[in-house]
């Protein structure tokens, strides 16, 4: 018996257990109710063939309005019929679900449905990912209106759930959008990972590893991105605060890696530079292995950087950085708002590899905006970063097609500047646009210029992040454009 199921579900990275659950059972542990989280994201996975598995990656991204084979749909639902029934074993009071993205509401909305059949627990959900719209309806809002959930939290959990467990309400944020934000992320629990099982996990090359989050927001705010969106303003945890979360986690889970979930692991350079400096000081005390952290990172101007900087993280154990740097161009960079250049970038990874720091370029192709010649400039670039991949400085890339999402600085530009969207639908990362002031820029154009990227990666030896699912992904997007008559 627990008073509080929370459960995890698809689409979500399975290298490490999803932080939100955890903070929501140390939430509920903080105030003397005993909670359970059901990690079914990792089971769905775990009992699936690699073609089932493949199959449900195309369903659970809402841009490709994929439907299963009825046989295969028919062993989905049966699966989650199973899942619902573990839940509803356990009697909860309340039944929490955090929709983590717009990739997360299919696996919600099946699984919400078939428990407001079976129980008449509080079903509660949260999360950016209910924000989404499904037609005109925010998926939050949809659900309400049918009457599948009691509530919905917007904004941080740390400010609205545990209003619902004590019935606290009306609360801010609580069935309504008026939210508060948490101002001291110093406050926020550190999340508690014990239902999960750490071995089933994807563990990358250096073992286990937790995510950590260190800010919420972020300093840039660049037009494709929708965190400015999310988030009303940047804020950052202290330090020592971090380093806090960092050594209890190591003790407690013999987790020796990290991976930071924030916009931006160096967005204030001080709390970065704080918490390298508490890092630190506990290796040389303890006597420890320095643990191995990862996380995005900012590429900033020139003249903003400090060397030493890139010394005192390689000592506190900074490994892997994933970098947006998105485009070759300067020119479309600066269209989309990232402040820096290629040769900003460049003094970037000549640092990094004084200092043995491991690199992750991700780049996106076919912004609105973009013509050819800025994509010859990123084919040039990348060709141009054979030095660096040899050392090792540049290990792999992530990259995907350009999208326009709702709300967005592009979203609103997109509006402006009469960017055709089919049956003017707008859903998830929508791909199924046109610019009629740059027509070059097709669909088909755009997955060309994706495979002629990943080709020249390739050729300079650069590894591809998830590349078979990148391809599958492409041949799907022009499969429905051709089946919906996209024309474009």
């Amino acid at each position: 018996m627990t008073q509080v199921a929370i459960i995890n579900l698809p689409r979500l990275d399975l290298t490490r257990p999803a932080i939100a659950p955890g903070i929501l059972k140390s939430l509920a542990t903080g105030i003397g109710m005993t909670s359970k989280i059901f990690d079914f994201a990792l089971k769905i996975y775990e009992e699936s063939t690699r073609e089932d598995w493949d199959q449900y990656e195309l369903l659970w991204q809402i841009d490709l309005d994929y439907h299963l084979p009825k046989a295969l749909q028919e062993k989905l639902d049966t699966m989650f019929d199973r899942y619902v029934q573990e839940v509803l074993r356990e009697a909860p009071e309340f039944i929490a679900i955090s929709v983590f993205s717009h990739n997360s509401i299919t696996a919600s909305d099946m699984m919400i449905r078939k428990l407001r059949q079976k129980t008449n627990a509080k079903i509660v959900i949260g999360g950016a990912g209910m924000m989404n719209r499904q037609g005109d309806t925010p998926f939050h809002l949809k659900l309400a209106k049918e009457g599948l959930i009691d509530y919905f939290c917007v904004g941080e959990a740390e400010t609205t759930f545990v209003n619902v467990l004590q019935n606290n309400l009306p609360c801010a944020g609580v069935n309504n959008e008026q939210w508060k934000q948490l101002d001291n992320l110093d406050d926020s629990p550190i999340p508690d990972y014990k239902d999960y099982q750490f071995d089933k996990y994807h563990h990358l090359a250096y073992g286990k590893s937790l995510w950590i989050n260190g800010s919420r927001g972020c300093v840039r705010r660049c037009d494709f991105c929708d965190i400015g969106v999310i988030w009303k303003k940047f804020r950052f945890r202290s330090g020592e605060s971090l380093c806090d979360e960092l050594k209890q986690q190591i003790q407690k889970y013999d987790i020796q890696a990290f991976q930071f979930g924030d916009a931006l692991i160096n967005g204030s350079q001080k709390a970065f530079n704080d918490l390298n400096h508490n890092l630190i000081q506990f290796i040389e005390q303890t006597n420890r292995s320095k643990p191995v952290i990862g996380g995005h990172y900012i590429v900033r101007p020139k003249s903003q950087v400090i060397k030493e900087h890139y010394e005192m993280q390689e000592r506190a154990g900074l490994d892997l950085v994933s970098v947006g740097i998105e485009t070759g161009s300067d020119a479309l960079r600066y269209r989309m708002n990232k402040k820096f250049t290629n040769e900003d970038f460049i003094q970037h990874l000549e640092y990094s590899k004084q200092h043995n720091l491991k690199n992750l370029i991700m780049m996106f192709a076919g912004h609105p905006t973009e013509t050819e010649e800025d994509h010859q400039e990123t084919i040039k670039l990348l060709r141009g970063m054979k030095h660096y991949v040899a050392s090792g400085t540049v290990v792999s890339m992530e990259l995907n097609q350009a999208s326009v999402i709702r709300g967005t600085p592009l979203g609103d530009w997109s509006i402006k500047n009469n960017i055709i969207f089919p049956n003017n639908h707008w859903g998830g990362d929508h791909k199924f646009w046109f610019n009629p002031n740059n027509p070059g820029n097709t669909l088909k154009v755009r997955v060309a210029r994706v495979i002629e990227i990943l080709e020249t990666a390739i050729e300079v030896g650069i590894g591809i992040r998830g590349l078979k699912g990148r391809l599958v992904y492409s041949k799907k997007l022009l499969e429905i454009a051709k089946e919906k008559k996209f024309q474009y």
